[in-house]
């Protein structure tokens, strides 16, 4: 995948490389070095710079290796011959060191939703991960190193106006950053997220190509209504292409032609036939970056969870704001209550939300209200024998997890922010094989940091669609635009897509050998995987498609995974 890099070297034995989209450069850089006392110092340069990128500096023979606090760039290392050596991807290092796969760390990809730090657990026995907020500093003998706090969220002190300009500033940046270099594709579904990065890529010189997709169902004509609205401030737009849905892979086709490499199993594999689509039409047209609005949810919509902190300093305004989201799931006040006053820490919380996740009926969990974050789901197709096995392994880890948030609100956000780098960070893997990088400027670190301190009642309201946004794009996007409050859905393709590709999602359970893994009942997953014409397909399907295209294209099955060993 094309990547960036700026070097310096400084004062002999100082050398401070990025690796990724930065605005940096060499004069910039060396200032750092120059400055640098200590090889901790090098976490200033994230404080310093717009982009996506690794921070890898050495300082006097001691290495410094710093991924994004989003978690877009991640850092690993294993130990080989002795000496320590750090990568950005699990299966590479797997790969150099001929390390055996962790099978129950793989099965637990089956579950939904796992909690942190189980999402960060590698999937190869050796590996260690480094905390998307910590630094991995290695010795100069190559066998010491530890780990250090290299980023702290900010607090939310600012207002929305403040806020709205901090946003405003650091997402112009964040996509400068990726159109200096020539011409880029952007997604524009005509919502809140991918318009303004259309915004701001089209004020780049290069200019940009802006693709809108619509389809023939119900509403599915609306992003192409709000594209066109936002299009005249726009002038840098070279080509606005418009494509049907009916041209594109259907949702559940072209998955057993899918044979990407990836370091984990996440959703952009079962993205990947559209993605590539998108990224073929770029590569033809000599275009290599693409950029998406994905994180703008997840940055701009926050967690429920706030509720339960803001109830200890203002429990009215929280009570209200609770009341106004669980009415309209049919939760009763007494459970409203209940869910505020809860004041489990977060091991005890997730003890609880795990043994229930496990007992439940068939049919899954529903999410803790104003819990440290969405329940778990073990799917009701997992055998009883990987429903226990997975259960003790969770609960085993989870007896010395500490929450990555101060109160539950941070820690769910933060959690959720992580979870959309992860499915991003896929899918720019999923770019090498085309040439071409797919970028989300809305997780750069510079971007929800301006996010994250804004006030947490201001930031997001029950009432109104992605607030913050908005006030940072008034006066920039028109105010007929501003006024979108709606999101186009994909619930009639999805239906469409799996009854005409079900087979496909069983083929590939079997060419895996996920059949074969004794982790799965295949009676329950064939029920499953057979809906009705009404029903719309089980979504935990999607966990058991993403790990089939994972041991599929990263793992080698037959001497990697062990299946029936236990």
């Amino acid at each position: 995948m094309p990547r960036k890099q700026l070097t310096i070297h400084a004062e002999g034995q100082r050398r401070l490389a990025l690796l990724g989209t930065t605005t940096a450069t060499c004069h910039d850089l060396g200032r750092v070095c120059d400055r640098s006392r200590d090889i901790a110092d090098l976490a200033r340069v994230s404080n310093r710079f717009a982009g996506a990128y690794h921070v890898v500096g050495s300082f006097d023979g001691r290495v410094y290796a710093q991924g994004s606090a989003s978690g877009m760039h991640r850092v690993y290392h294993v130990v080989m011959d002795g000496i320590r050596v750090i990568g950005d991807r699990m299966d590479v290092l797997a790969e150099l060191g001929s390390l055996p796969v962790d099978d129950t760390a793989v099965a637990m990809r089956l579950v939904r939703g796992l909690p942190h730090p189980l999402s960060d657990v590698p999937l190869w026995s050796g590996v260690s991960a480094v905390a998307a907020h910590d630094c991995l500093m290695v010795e100069t003998d190559g066998r010491g190193w530890a780990t250090r706090t290299w980023w702290r969220r900010p607090p939310p002190e600012l207002s929305r106006a403040e806020g709205a300009a901090e946003l405003r500033s650091a997402l112009a940046e964040a996509v400068r950053a990726r159109t200096a270099d020539g011409l880029v594709t952007c997604d524009l579904s005509g919502g809140l997220d991918s318009t303004p990065v259309c915004y701001f890529a089209a004020r780049s010189p290069s200019g940009v190509i802006v693709k809108t997709s619509y389809n023939n169902d119900p509403g599915g004509r609306q992003d192409l209504l709000w594209a066109r609205r936002a299009l005249p401030v726009m002038p840098g737009v070279r080509d606005h292409v418009v494509e049907s849905t009916d041209t594109m892979p259907d949702f559940y086709g072209g998955l057993l032609e899918v044979i990407d490499r990836v370091d984990e199993p996440t959703q952009s594999l079962f993205c990947a036939p559209r993605i590539g689509h998108q990224l073929r039409y770029d590569a033809s047209h000599g275009v290599r970056t693409h950029l998406n609005g994905l994180g703008g949810d997840q940055v701009l919509c926050g967690s429920a969870s706030w509720d339960h902190a803001l109830f200890a300093r203002k429990p009215l305004p929280a009570w209200r704001r609770a009341r106004a989201l669980h009415v309209t799931d049919g939760h009763s006040p007494w459970a409203t209550l209940r869910a505020l006053c809860d004041r489990s820490d977060y091991r005890a919380w997730s003890a609880r939300i795990i043994r229930n996740a496990a007992a439940a009926a068939p049919g899954g969990t529903r999410a803790m209200l104003c819990g440290w974050a969405l329940a778990p789901r073990f799917p009701s197709w997992l055998s009883a024998a990987a429903k226990d096995m997975l259960s003790e392994a969770m609960l085993r880890t989870m007896r010395d997890a500490d929450p990555i948030g101060a109160d539950r609100a941070e820690h769910h956000e933060l959690s959720e922010i992580r979870d959309a780098a992860r499915m991003v960070r896929g899918s720019a893997q999923l770019g090498a094989r085309f040439g071409v990088s797919h970028e989300a400027p809305l997780l750069d670190d510079r971007v929800v940091e301006a996010c994250l301190a804004v006030r947490r009642e201001e930031r997001v309201t029950p009432v109104e669609w992605k607030p913050l946004m908005k006030a940072a794009m008034r006066g920039l996007l028109p105010d007929a635009f501003l006024r979108r409050v709606t999101k186009t859905g994909g619930g009639e393709q999805l239906m469409r897509g799996f009854r005409a590709h079900r087979r496909d999602v069983l083929t590939l359970c079997e060419s895996s050998g996920l059949d074969e893994s004794g982790w799965i009942d295949m009676a329950e997953f064939t029920a499953a995987a057979t809906p009705t014409e009404l029903e719309l397909p089980d979504t935990s399907l999607n966990e058991a498609v993403n790990l089939a295209l994972f041991i599929r294209g990263s793992l080698d099955v037959s001497r990697n995974i062990q299946w029936n060993s236990r």
